[in-house]
Parts: structure tokens; C-alpha cells; sequence
């Protein structure tokens, strides 16, 4: 929104060329300047633009607010917004023709887009593993944040901020988690932990933990899917640690005794 009536407006803030749009309204309102006013007889309006002290002007009766706002010399941009309230309410539509004691507001709007970039948090991945001492972490990838654009549209309502809008996101690079192992005691099972495990998964696997086997065992102990499902697994066998997989074959010895290995089983 801007004020027709002087040049020097141009180069100025917004908020400032709002409040000369004013001024240099408010000089034009001396007796006998208002616009020429229909046979019926002018009504009296307040006009207040942007932040600035309403004024009262004269108009015809049942014009337009921007027919009013273009005999004043304040010219409306297609983001500035022209509100008429009456008796304290806001009207709209054909109400909007201007009455006896109207209020016509013109708000300066500004939208500014902008574009910035962000860091996106890389994350940490914690692996647990019997390598280490219960409790002690080891950092084996740093890793690093990740980074996405972000374009936005700010709008502003007579130089104050009113709404911040994203209106795209873009990942630029993505994060790669810190990676890191922790230390934690060896699974235990009460009953199964005195037995010859290594013997059993020499047995099995030749003490591969990524043996697969084409009729669908996997692992140390030979587990088929649905097996290692029934005492916790999730994904493959081969997939879990050494650990994780003695610590499934212990559970299924407390479950079925030595029978899930009927040729190996006697090593135990």
C-alpha cells in the first residue's frame, strides 16, 4: 500500500510511507477538497490508514472503499487489506457500501519470502554387544547433522508480524546417525548357561553365526523363522549377534529341551 500523493514515498519503509500516506491524506481533507458528493448528499466516514490516526473525510452515499480510498489519493496493492466496520462489527459483500458513521481500515500488508537452510540433528544409534564391559561405550562413527532448505512466506500487517508460513522443505544432505557400542553383560538363562553352547553351534553351523542353510535354517543354532519368532527374534537369525542368538537357543532349551537339535543336541 502506498499514497499517490507524493514521490518521496517511494523510497522510504513501508511503515513510514503508511504514515506520510496519513499525513498527506489528512491535508487534503480542508473544507470544500473532498470529492464531488452525489445529489443525495455526502455521509460522514472515518478513514484510518495503516497505523496512523483515522480521519474524517465526506463521500458519497453507498460508494465503494476503494472508490473512497482513490479520491483520497491512497492507492491499495493487491496484498493490502480494506475493511469497513459498522456499529462495531466488520461487514462484507454488497454491505460494504459505505453508510453514515462507517469505519473504513486500510492495513498495509508485506509478505516477504525467504530462504534459509537448517541443521537436522544426526541421532545417535546405540548397539549393545558383550565385547565391551558392561557399561563402558565405544564411539565407532561420528557421524554427522544433515542439512534441508526451508523456504518460507513471513506476512506483516502494518510492519508486525502476523503469520510465518512454510511453504516448502527440501533435504539437502541427509543425517548420518553417531553409531555407538555399549557394553552389557552376556545373556543369562537360569538352567541353560552351564551347557556346551560352542560345541552345539560348532555342530550346526561350523560356529557361523551368518550360516544359512537353502531349506531355511539360519544362524548358529540352525533356527527356521517361525522357531526364532517363538522365543522373541525379529528379522533373520543371521541378522542378531552371536549373542542375541545363544541367548534365543537357551530360551528354546528351557521350552523343548535338547529336541530342536536332534543330531547335535548331545553335544549340550
Amino acid at each position: 500500500m502506498r499514497a499517490t500523493t507524493t514521490p518521496a514515498l517511494f523510497s522510504r519503509p513501508r511503515s513510514a510511507a503508511a504514515a506520510a500516506a496519513a499525513a498527506a491524506l489528512a491535508l487534503t481533507l480542508l473544507p470544500g477538497s473532498a470529492p464531488a458528493q452525489a445529489s443525495s448528499g455526502p455521509v460522514d466516514v472515518r478513514l484510518k490508514v495503516a497505523d496512523a490516526a483515522p480521519v474524517e473525510v465526506a463521500t458519497a452515499p453507498r460508494v465503494w472503499p476503494a472508490q473512497l480510498l482513490e479520491a483520497y489519493g491512497v492507492a491499495a496493492d493487491g496484498n493490502d487489506l480494506v475493511d469497513v466496520v459498522r456499529d462495531g462489527h466488520e461487514v462484507s459483500g454488497d454491505r460494504k457500501r459505505l453508510r453514515e458513521g462507517d469505519v473504513v481500515k486500510l492495513t498495509d500488508v508485506v509478505k516477504e519470502r525467504r530462504t534459509k537452510e537448517v541443521r537436522v540433528r544426526r541421532g545417535t544409534v546405540e548397539v549393545f554387544t558383550t565385547k565391551l564391559k558392561p557399561g563402558v561405550r565405544k564411539v565407532v562413527r561420528e557421524g554427522r547433522p544433515g542439512v534441508r532448505k526451508v523456504v518460507a512466506v513471513k506476512t506483516l500487517h502494518n510492519g508486525e508480524p502476523v503469520k510465518y508460513h512454510v511453504v516448502k522443505k527440501k533435504m539437502v544432505r541427509d543425517p548420518r546417525p553417531r553409531r555407538v557400542l555399549v557394553g552389557r553383560k552376556a545373556y543369562a538363562v537360569a538352567g541353560a548357561d552351564g551347557l556346551n553352547w560352542g560345541a552345539l553351534a560348532n555342530c550346526e553351523s561350523g560356529g557361523n553365526p551368518r550360516a544359512v542353510n537353502p531349506a531355511g535354517y539360519y544362524g548358529l543354532y540352525q533356527f527356521d523363522l517361525g522357531t526364532w519368532r517363538s522365543v522373541g527374534g525379529s528379522g533373520l537369525p543371521t541378522a542378531a549377534s552371536a549373542g542375541e542368538q545363544t541367548y534365543r537357543a537357551k530360551l528354546l532349551y528351557k521350552q523343548r529341551g535338547r529336541s530342536p537339535w536332534p543330531v547335535c543336541g548331545r553335544l549340550l
